[in-house]
């Protein structure tokens, strides 16, 4: 009779499904990534738009101040609500100040 022989068979390492498998991943990773910085792009495009919208806020109010403090500072209402308290313009008391100083 013949004699049966067992033969035993080497399991190799399968390198292609290994590849499979991380480009899957790498692809997986690489479009997570893209959408969470888009959505991040969008996320400070906005918080840019309102703070430049803010900025354009507070620069009206503040030419539309700088325009009231000029008509209140006038000269000539000073006067007269001088005179109203009844103060009187003693020309001797008199400093000028410039602008800086």
């Amino acid at each position: 009779m013949a004699t049966i022989r067992k033969v035993k068979k080497i399991k190799r390492f399968n390198y292609f499904r290994l590849s499979i498998a991380v480009f899957v991943f790498a692809g997986s990773l690489f479009i997570l990534s893209n959408l969470f910085l888009r959505s991040y792009q969008t996320t400070l495009s906005r918080q840019t738009q309102n703070l430049t919208a803010q900025v354009n806020r507070l620069t009206t109010v503040n030419q539309a101040l700088a325009v009231e403090v000029a008509a209140l500072s006038n000269y000539d209402r000073i006067i007269a609500l001088a005179r109203e308290e009844g103060l009187t313009l003693v020309q001797g008391n008199v400093i000028n100040i410039k602008n800086g100083e």
